[in-house]
């Protein structure tokens, strides 16, 4: 199978993994398309054209080890919940703001506190 082939049958894919979430998308949404609140059209846009690129990169990547369209169609559809599976793990959060080392030199460890009584929590502990 040549790339192009194998680009087109995974863009394919990820163009039927996308209608499968527009079709969940609208009936959890009462079945009314789930972008009648306005200006939530193009999100919507953006992540179907994210898992149609998703699904031929994917595909086009394989292509020599693909023997027909069925598994570079196979691959189209499972390439989008399997990036968003990998990327799932990854939490992205505010940068946590370090106190200033006041009178000790920097990266020097801070002195233990007292043992905390039976059933508390240590403060200093990770």
């Amino acid at each position: 199978m040549t790339w192009w082939q194998a680009a087109l049958w995974g863009l394919a894919g990820g163009g039927a993994a996308s209608v499968l979430s527009l079709s969940a998308a609208v009936v959890s949404g009462g079945y009314t398309w789930p972008w009648r609140k306005e200006g939530e059209l193009w999100p919507r846009l953006f992540v179907l054209a994210a898992g149609l690129v998703l699904g031929s990169l994917v595909a086009t990547a394989a292509h020599d080890q693909i023997s027909g369209p069925w598994p570079a169609f196979i691959f189209g559809i499972g390439a989008p919940a399997t990036i968003r599976g990998i990327l799932s793990g990854v939490e992205v959060g505010p940068r946590p703001i370090t106190e200033p080392t006041q009178g000790r030199r920097a990266g020097a460890v801070p002195p233990l506190l007292s043992a905390p009584e039976e059933g508390g929590i240590r403060e200093d502990a990770p």
